[in-house]
C-alpha cells in the first residue's frame, strides 16, 4: 500500500470515528461544556442544541476538516455552533481563511433557504503532533479593522490537557474515554500498557458506557492500533480480565465486519450462498441478510 494510502485510511479512521462519537447529542453537549469559553458558556442554552444535518465542507475544505454543526441558542438569539475535526497531522497557516470560507457557506445556505443569517461559533478539535502555531492575521491598524473581517475560534488541542486531567474534565465516560483514545492515537496500545493504572481508572466506567457507543471506541483502538487482537487482548488482561472480555466482544464484530466485507465481494462476483457459507463461516441466514441489504 502507497504512503498516501495509508494516511488516507488513517484519516478515515479518525474522522469516521470522531463522526460517530459526536453526532451523539450528550457526547457533543460534553464536549462543548469542557471546551468552549466560559463567557460564552454563560449564555449559551446547551439544552436547547437541535443537529443541523448539512454538511457546510465542500470540496475545498474537504482535505482539512470534518464536520458537524447544530443549531442553539444564547440567550434569546439563535446561533449555530460547529465542530471541525482537523484531520491533517498539523495545523494549517490559513486556517482562518478557511474557517471564513466555512462559515460563508453556512450563510449561503440560509440564504439560499430563505433564513435569517445567524452568528457561527466555530470549534477545532485538534489532535496532530506538532503544537498548534496560529500567526493569524498581520496586525490592522485600529482605523482599518472595520473593513477586516477579524474573528475568533474555539480550539481543543488534545496536546493541551494531561491524560489524568481528561478524567476531570468531562462528564461522561465515553467523551472521557474518546479523548484519551484520540490524543494517544499514534501509539495507543503502547501507552495503555505503559499506564496500567491510568488505564485501570479510565476503563473503571466503562458498564456506563452505551453498549452501542462502546462498540465504536473499542472498534476504533482496534483498527487505529494496527495490531493482531490476541495481541491487544494480553495487553488488556494486564489492566483486568473484565476489560479484556469488553474489548475482545468488538474484536468479534471486527471479524464479523471484515468477513461482511468478503461476503459483499463474493456476492457482486456471483458466488452462491452456499458457497459463501462454508468459506466465510457466515450463516446462510446472515448471507441473505447482507444480500438483501445490498441490493437496496
Amino acid at each position: 500500500m502507497k504512503k498516501n494510502d495509508n494516511v488516507q485510511k488513517n484519516n478515515n479512521i479518525h474522522d469516521n470515528f470522531f463522526k460517530s462519537l459526536f453526532s451523539v447529542k450528550e457526547n457533543l453537549a460534553d464536549l462543548l461544556h469542557g471546551s468552549l469559553p466560559k463567557d460564552v458558556l454563560q449564555g449559551l442554552k446547551i439544552e436547547s442544541m437541535e443537529y443541523d444535518p448539512t454538511e457546510y465542507v465542500d470540496q475545498e475544505l474537504a482535505p482539512y476538516f470534518k464536520d458537524i454543526s447544530c443549531n442553539m441558542l444564547f440567550g434569546h438569539t439563535d446561533i449555530k455552533v460547529s465542530l471541525l475535526y482537523e484531520h491533517k497531522s498539523y495545523p494549517d497557516k490559513n486556517i482562518h481563511l478557511q474557517l471564513l470560507r466555512y462559515i460563508l457557506n453556512v450563510w449561503e445556505n440560509q440564504v439560499a433557504n430563505k433564513q435569517k443569517l445567524t452568528p457561527v461559533i466555530t470549534m477545532v478539535f485538534y489532535h496532530g503532533k506538532r503544537k498548534w502555531n496560529d500567526s493569524g492575521f498581520v496586525q490592522v491598524p485600529e482605523v482599518l479593522k472595520r473593513f477586516v473581517p477579524l474573528f475568533d475560534y474555539a480550539l481543543f488541542d488534545t496536546k493541551d490537557i494531561e491524560d489524568h486531567a481528561i478524567i476531570r474534565h468531562f462528564k461522561r465516560p465515553s467523551v472521557k474515554v474518546a479523548v484519551w483514545f484520540m490524543k494517544r492515537s499514534d501509539n495507543l496500545i503502547g501507552f495503555i500498557k505503559n499506564n496500567p493504572d491510568l488505564a485501570r481508572e479510565m476503563f473503571s466506567q466503562l458498564k456506563e458506557i452505551d453498549q452501542t457507543i462502546f462498540q465504536k471506541i473499542a472498534l476504533y483502538l482496534y483498527k487505529v492500533s494496527g495490531l493482531e487482537p490476541d495481541k491487544i487482548d494480553e495487553i488488556m488482561e494486564t489492566i483486568s480480565p473484565q476489560v479484556k472480555d469488553a474489548f475482545a466482544e468488538a474484536a468479534n464484530e471486527l471479524k464479523y465486519l471484515g468477513k461482511k466485507e468478503v461476503v459483499v465481494k463474493m456476492i457482486a462476483k456471483g458466488y452462491s450462498d452456499n458457497e459463501i457459507s462454508e468459506i466465510t463461516d457466515i450463516a446462510i441466514e446472515d448471507i441473505q441478510k447482507i444480500r438483501t441489504n445490498n441490493s437496496h
